[in-house]
């Protein structure tokens, strides 16, 4: 079949869509009520007889240069591959992965686009693979590709209505049907619908989508993801009876009286609705007459269950006409701002977030159902109770798990041009957003979220988009909203302007201090008080972290008018290879990329969760419990509708006492309970710790049976087990001659140490490499440690050692004390010239590979001093694979902090480390730091011994890599005395 391509709609800035119709609410058609309340949401969407899905296998030609797609192609000529629809056709071998935060992969020149030319040459100033600076880059062979996807329909009855709808499309959409050009779309998130009818045929019919990797409508979607096209999203086919509903509302306000309700239809025709709303004792009926294809049905003064996050009440809304019928799943919601605090149900809520893309390894954007209602099942939980949909409007099926599970959700829009900032000087993100012009394309896309998602009781808050600066464009966004809809309106990069803010307040990445000023006040920018204040991004979990969150939430549970806020983000980006790699940016030959930059969440891509989410979880917990002194604790509920009483804390003395206790607190209320340790019941299977007296308390959900937090508070102090000094025999430590670094000589083996011995620095986690391209580690990394004098008497051994450390220069004395129990080990840092702050103080150890059996009392998982409380200590039998995490950018990783002592052993000899004074802070890995330092992939790691840090400390992680650097509490001044103690055995 031959056809004649439009060639100007993608690049034509007066055209934003051609024959596509009005947005409407998101809903699946079935012939019958009984029909329609057999099938789960999960398969709603591929059960009805009257919504055929055109998922599978589509023929697909992809044209590199598309000066080789003919004006007039005739599809029986082509020579057509096969690709699955949906998909990315990057993830199925066409054209390339292709990762970028900020930055557009094109020329900045709105509102021009490269069409049939090569692309280039590309100015910018900012990117992980140029550091700050300007640049010019022209790039090889690079051009608007353009894929185009071909498949048949067979149509059997011509009285129907036919509507196709694409629910994501990437960058547009050339839709031709039976050689006759139907229409175009933008707007790579939002759902598109073509009305076929006028084009169909009965029996065969054939489909041809043409896109192109870019169109106007990209200047608009400069989202931090990898940049994917195709058609990634279902693909529907509505075959409908002229009696059919076309769109549903449902609005809910509540009164003196319970809720009122009212429920907008407009079909192809008039005809006639009944109308039922059920559930939870609830029964209600009305019938409607549509008049010029619209009515409504108001039901008033009902008395319903409200639905929240904890308790999310859906009733069933069932929409039948004489040949078919909808079912809705509804509920009533009240979201309300007074004064500067926002509230849910006329209660104080926070919002305990994260954002949210749609991302898979192997797929792009496109996500299974199933994959789908895995992230909404995992923030459930991790005690994650809100999502933002960064940022664009997700697949609906994410909102309706979200409405089923209870999961408030922040809708974004399709919107960001951050590479406005990105790619021009000076920098700024106004420019196309303070551009009238382009408010027509802007309210394009919010219209087109709101139509879709109108009805769901989930969404609390609409979002304007993202980094995209402000304001004539988003003023209409707003003003598009606040004529249709009482929920808030968020947008954070409104603060880039004059504008400051829409309903609520936002900034992403704030410190701790600014958050504390909003919430006291004393913040000199009025409208970040006058309203909610909401972190959309606060903690960038990149690596290793996030660090400090805590301190957030501290804030946050003081100050009622500061709502909470989203880490970011969910799931880390990355593609996996078929040898099972995780690749990212810049892996793929890409001429412009922002590396690992995308590897951020607190899951990794498969789902598996990484310290992070383990973190955000601990911070989320619902109970939060302090001790007061004696046997008194502090119950904090932070919950917005569950009372205490669905909790039970199941208490465990580390001297082996056990208790349980069933608190009595309402929503974010205090209250006392008494713990005491006389009235615990003793396990003699618990092991008992050395050292402080510590209670651990396990808060379980009574109404899923799960543990939803673990925490653990000292009780009593208490000092660690002390060695025998005395001591008759050799003294069993020597110097090698090389390089004076000592060897500890016991019966049957000899404990060497690593390089460096006196270790200050680690392999840079994500977190030390700020946005600047500074790293905190750089001055360290060579660090010379020269042996300047050796003192011996019987049974003991001072070595001075000078180190040298970029311009720091520092005088360690170790001291070696042959005892009864073992070796004893004190390590003097002294500075003798030193200032900023100081990485880490250590001592590095090598043990044989033999050595993987590990036994330590201290914290249960990776931890370091501004992310610790995520973990008790316990004691703990494990490997060395299970020390350290895969992170998909190795680094350093698996620090156990408040660690008495950590006993290693190859199953005939084992050596002991033991904490004096004071607990260490334990390192072991399958390899050196100093390896580890030059590693990219998981790949890279291999075991090449047992590698052993006993440190006095290691500075904290923070969010340096987007967010605040470490706080200062929890870094080491460098001009500093420091001190670390411990004890070698060996059995």
């Amino acid at each position: 079949m031959r056809y004649q391509l439009n060639t100007e709609s993608y690049h034509n800035f007066d055209v934003c869509s051609i024959n596509r119709e009005q947005p409407r609410s998101y809903f699946i058609p079935y012939p019958d009520r009984a029909s329609a309340a057999a099938v789960s949401a999960r398969d709603r969407r591929y059960c009805s007889g009257k919504v055929r899905c055109l998922n599978g296998k589509w023929d697909f030609k992809f044209y590199h240069d598309p000066n080789d797609l003919p004006s007039d192609p005739d599809t029986e000529t082509i020579g057509f591959d096969t690709i699955d629809v949906p998909s990315c056709w990057q993830f199925r071998g066409y054209d390339r992965p292709f990762y970028v935060n900020t930055r557009y992969q094109f020329p900045y020149d709105p509102p021009r686009i490269p069409t049939t030319g090569k692309v280039g040459p590309v100015f910018s100033w900012v990117g992980a693979d140029q550091k700050i600076g300007p640049r010019w880059t022209t790039p090889e062979d690079e051009y608007n590709f353009v894929g185009v996807y071909r498949r048949t329909l067979t149509i059997g009855d011509l009285s129907k209505h036919y509507i196709l709808s694409f629910l994501g499309a990437a960058s547009c959409i050339d839709l031709y049907v039976n050689g006759v050009y139907a229409g175009y779309s933008e707007g790579s998130h939002n759902t598109a619908e073509f009305v076929i009818d006028p084009h169909i045929r009965e029996g065969e019919n054939e489909i041809l989508v043409v896109i192109h990797r870019w169109c106007t409508g990209s200047y608009l979607e400069a989202q931090d993801m990898f940049r994917n096209n195709g058609i990634f999203r279902d693909v529907l086919l509505y075959e409908l009876d002229e009696d059919d509903l076309w769109d549903i509302g449902f609005k809910t306000t509540k009164t003196e009286n319970g809720y009122e309700a009212v429920v907008d239809l407009e079909a192809f025709s008039d005809t006639e609705v009944k109308v039922s709303l059920e559930g939870h004792g609830l029964s209600e009926e009305g019938m409607v007459s549509l008049e010029n294809r619209k009515g409504s049905v108001v039901f008033k003064d009902l008395p319903v269950r409200e639905w929240n996050a904890e308790k999310p009440v859906l009733y069933d809304l069932f929409l039948e006409t004489p040949h078919g019928c909808v079912l809705m799943r509804v509920g009533f919601r009240d979201v309300t701002i007074k004064d500067n605090k926002f509230y849910l149900n006329g209660r104080l809520i926070k919002l305990r977030g994260v954002n949210h893309h749609d991302t898979s390894p192997v797929s792009g954007y496109t996500m299974t159902p199933e994959e789908i209602e895995k992230d909404v099942r995992l923030c459930k939980e991790y005690n994650i109770d809100t999502i933002r949909t960064s940022h664009y409007p997700p697949d609906p099926f994410l909102l309706e798990m979200c409405d089923e599970l209870g999961i408030y959700v922040v809708d974004e829009t399709d919107l960001e041009t951050h590479g406005v900032f990105s790619q021009m000087l000076p920098p700024s993100y106004n420019r196309i957003t303070n551009d009238p012009k382009w408010g027509p394309r802007c309210v394009d896309r919010v219209s087109r979220m709101y139509q879709r998602d109108k009805t769901h009781p989930c969404i609390v808050m609409w979002s304007l988009g993202n980094e995209a600066g402000g304001y004539a464009c988003t003023d209409m966004e707003y003003d598009y909203l606040k004529e249709r809809s009482d929920l808030p309106v968020h947008y954070e990069s409104v603060i880039h302007t004059k504008r400051v803010a829409y309903d609520v307040a936002s900034q992403m990445y704030p410190p701790v201090s600014r958050v504390k000023e909003v919430g006291e006040g004393t913040c000199r920018i009025p409208q970040l008080l006058d309203r909610p204040y909401f972190m959309c991004e606060y903690a960038h979990a990149m690596g290793v972290g996030p660090g400090n969150i805590e301190a957030y939430w501290e804030q946050i549970y003081e100050h009622d008018n500061l709502m909470g806020g989203c880490v970011w983000e969910m799931v880390d980006h990355a593609v996996l290879t078929k040898d099972g790699e995780y690749l990212y940016g810049g892996d793929h030959g890409e001429w412009e990329h922002d590396g690992n930059f995308c590897v951020d969440g607190i899951f990794y891509p498969d789902r598996t969760p990484s310290t992070g989410a383990d973190i955000v979880s601990h911070a989320y917990r619902p109970l939060r419990i302090s001790h007061i002194g004696g046997k008194t604790y502090e119950v904090f509920n932070t919950t917005g509708f569950s009372h205490s009483s669905h909790y039970r804390l199941e208490c465990r003395f580390s001297d082996g006492g056990r208790l349980d206790i069933e608190p009595n607190v309402h929503p974010l209320e205090k209250g006392y309970i008494q713990i005491d340790p006389a009235l615990a019941e003793k396990d003699p299977a618990a092991p008992v710790l050395k050292g402080d007296l510590m209670l651990t308390i396990d808060t379980r959900d009574l109404r899923t049976d799960r543990i939803v937090s673990t925490q653990q508070l000292t009780v009593e102090k208490r000092t660690l087990p002390q060695p025998d000094l005395s001591f008759a025999g050799d003294f069993p430590v020597s110097l090698q001659a090389d390089d004076g670094k000592p060897e500890f000589n016991f019966d049957s083996f000899t404990l060497r140490a690593g390089s460096p011995f006196t270790i200050l620095w680690r392999a840079a986690t994500d977190n030390d490499v700020y946005l600047t391209g500074k790293c905190v580690m750089d001055p360290f990394y060579a660090e010379k440690e020269q042996v300047i004098s050796v003192r011996e008497k019987p049974g003991k051994l001072l070595v001075r050692t000078k180190i040298r450390a970029g311009k720091n220069t520092f005088l360690c004395s170790d001291y070696y004390v042959a005892c009864r129990d073992g070796i004893m080990v004190t390590s003097r840092l002294h500075p003798l010239r030193a200032a900023g702050i100081l990485p880490r103080f250590g001592k590095t150890f090598i043990l044989p590979e033999s050595f993987d059996k590990i036994t330590y009392q201290g914290r249960s998982g990776e931890s370091y001093c501004d992310m610790k409380d995520q973990y008790p200590v316990s004691f703990v039998s494990t490997d060395v694979g299970q020390m350290t995490t895969p992170n998909i950018r190795p680094q350093e990783s698996g620090n156990r902090c408040d660690t008495a002592f950590a006993s290693f052993s190859d199953g005939t000899r084992t050596i002991t480390f033991a904490a004096l004074d004071r607990p260490f802070e334990l390192s072991v890995k399958p390899c050196s730091d100093e390896a580890l330092r030059h590693m990219r992939h998981r790949s890279d790691v291999e075991r090449t011994g047992t590698y052993v840090t006993i440190q006095a400390f290691q500075m904290g992680i923070g969010t340096g890599s987007c967010g605040p650097r470490t706080a200062p509490e929890y870094t080491y001044p460098a001009g500093r005395d420091y001190e670390l103690r411990f004890l070698i055995t060996e059995a």
